[in-house]
């Protein structure tokens, strides 16, 4: 029996959920600009916080399930993420490299923005603008997570 290939499924299944917040928060913010319309900015927002959520939920399952090690406490979002990146010793190596970690910690921030702030006070130049940075972000978790899970699955051929 595979130690790992659940962990590796549950990766893989929240990239491809991932793939579909990308493109609908692309496609919120073409409306918006087609028709003018900020609720489209909104909804934006609320797709750049799920895209983050999503991650996320992959870096908890990491820290869970292979460095038995969650971060709790009022930091424990940024330093969650700052784990990812850390190569730990007779471990495994980091699950993003410190390019994708300083990539994400923007929706990191972004997530945090939006959870503090009504819908209209978010700016919509800054919406849009992580929107555009979005596929280069999601490109190199995907690239990151897939590397990893590789990993996880040639450690599962040794054991």
């Amino acid at each position: 029996m595979s130690k790992y290939g659940v962990l590796v499924a549950r990766l893989q299944n929240e990239l491809r959920t991932l793939d579909k917040v990308v493109m609908t928060a692309q496609s919120q913010v073409k409306k918006a600009e087609q028709t003018d319309d900020s609720d489209f900015y909104q909804a934006a927002a609320l797709s750049l916080q799920n895209y983050y959520m999503g991650a996320e939920r992959m870096f908890e399952e990491v820290a869970k399930q292979i460095d038995q090690a969650m971060p709790t406490g009022a930091n424990s979002h940024r330093e969650l993420l700052e784990q990812m990146g850390l190569d730990i010793p007779t471990t495994r190596p980091a699950l993003l490299s410190a390019n994708a970690v300083a990539q994400v910690n923007n929706y990191r921030a972004f997530r945090h923005v939006v959870i503090h702030r009504y819908g209209f006070e978010l700016q919509a130049d800054r919406v849009a603008a992580l929107v555009e940075q979005l596929a280069a972000c999601h490109a190199a978790i995907t690239q990151n997570v897939q590397h990893f899970c590789q990993f996880l699955l040639e450690l599962d051929q040794t054991l």
